[in-house]
C-alpha cells in the first residue's frame, strides 16, 4: 500500500471517528437518539467501499462460461 493511500485511509478514519463522537455528544446533550440515527448509515458505507470488500464477499464461479 502506498504512503499516500495510507494517509487517505487515516484521514477518513479520523473524520469518521470525529463524526461518531460528535453525534454521541449531541445525543447526550439532547437526550435523544436522533443524532445517532442520522449518522448510522456511515459505517455501512465505509464497509461497502473499503478496498477488497467486494472480492471477499463475492463467490468465484468455478465453471467456465459457454
Amino acid at each position: 500500500m502506498r504512503a499516500r493511500t495510507r494517509w487517505l485511509y487515516l484521514i477518513a478514519a479520523l473524520a469518521a471517528a470525529f463524526v461518531a463522537v460528535s453525534s454521541i455528544a449531541a445525543s447526550i446533550r439532547q437526550g435523544s437518539w436522533g443524532p445517532i440515527e442520522s449518522v448510522a448509515w456511515i459505517p455501512a458505507v465505509i464497509v461497502a467501499t473499503w478496498p477488497g470488500a467486494s472480492r471477499r464477499c463475492m463467490a468465484r464461479r468455478r465453471s467456465s462460461s459457454g
